[in-house]
């Protein structure tokens, strides 16, 4: 059919009010699972330190004569390892206007950007603690920069092939090699548990990227892996178990934690999967987060968000890595 000569519709009509959503939606993830979890500890310095050891290994041969006089052994001093911290920052800058102007959505962008900027941060540190990355000094015209997780593993780390370590050395970290990517295994896990117990760990949680979570969840399907079905009574639904979430090894109860900024971060973090013992790491701050106000120089607000902080190995030998993943595909 069609319309009526003359009618006049929406169409011609410039009365009509725009309609625009009272709301922002965000779609980005924001969990920072490592530092969520990582216990946190104060700093004073710009270079925290601290020392490790490790006892002798159990001799069968410690059998003494009778009435026999001391032999006194030579004392090993501990190991005094350090980091650096680095400072991340978020800015941005709104005129005057701008912020008392009415607009959709929350009233103020100060505000707004406040929290979105501080989000940012926090993702931000989270891929800098966890990184193959080493620790920088400093001067005046070079930034500092904390060593992250993945290059200070050495004792328990499974690599690809040509992979090499990176670790602790001559008061700095240095990164570690990648080597050839390979497919996650259990097989890769449980040598990493197994390594990371024989060096006294107790970790409790494997960290990775969302899709060698789901490479985890497959080890089910394998013909040494007990599986569990729920009863279905009456009319009730049936549920699939496609996924798992914890795996009992020989050496405890590991939760696996898919960490979605690993991801995000791309291909060089997300090769990476990380075995944790939550007691022998820590994040240490310097400054924790804070809101900075420039002086005005315009009619503009000026804002920065800054955090000073630092990654606390207390002891790469009570962790472990499984590194160079596929992490974001079968393939990459």
């Amino acid at each position: 059919m069609a319309q009526v000569s003359n009618t006049f519709s929406t169409y011609q009509s410039n009365r009509l009010r725009e309609e625009f959503a009272n709301a922002i939606y965000m779609i980005s993830p924001e969990e920072t699972p490592a530092l969520s979890l990582f216990p946190r500890e104060n700093t004073v310095s710009k270079h925290p330190e601290w020392s490790t050891d490790t006892l002798a290994t159990p001799s069968t041969t410690n059998q003494q004569i009778e009435g026999d006089d001391y032999a006194y052994s030579a004392i090993v001093a501990t190991t005094r390892v350090g980091n650096y911290t680095e400072i991340a920052r978020k800015t941005y800058v709104i005129t005057g206007t701008d912020e008392v102007a009415d607009k959709a959505g929350p009233s103020s962008e100060l505000g707004r950007e406040r929290r979105k900027k501080g989000t940012e941060l926090k993702t931000d540190m989270e891929v800098s603690l966890l990184a193959n990355k080493a620790s920088v000094v400093g001067t005046d015209s070079t930034a500092r920069q904390t060593g992250g997780f993945a290059a200070w593993i050495t004792s328990n780390d499974n690599r690809g092939s040509t992979g090499a370590d990176g670790g602790f050395s001559g008061g700095v970290v240095t990164a570690a090699t990648n080597g050839t990517q390979r497919a996650f295994t259990r097989a890769i896990l449980d040598n990493c548990i197994l390594n990371t117990y024989n060096s006294g760990g107790n970790p409790t949680i494997f960290m990775c990227s969302p899709y060698v979570k789901t490479v985890f969840s497959s080890f089910m399907q394998g013909a040494n892996t007990s599986t569990i079905y729920n009863s279905v009574r009456g009319e009730e639904q049936a549920t699939i178990f496609a996924a798992a979430d914890t795996y009992r090894s020989d050496f405890g109860v590991i939760d696996i934690m898919p960490n979605r900024q690993l991801a995000r971060a791309g291909a060089t973090l997300a090769r990476n999967g990380y075995l944790i013992d939550l007691s022998k790491v820590a994040v240490g701050t310097l400054r924790d987060i804070f809101e900075d106000r420039p002086a005005k120089t315009g009619d503009a607000e000026k804002r920065a968000i800054l955090c000073e902080f630092a990654l606390l190995m207390k002891n790469q030998a009570a962790h472990s890595i499984a590194a160079d993943l596929f992490g974001l595909t079968s393939a990459t």
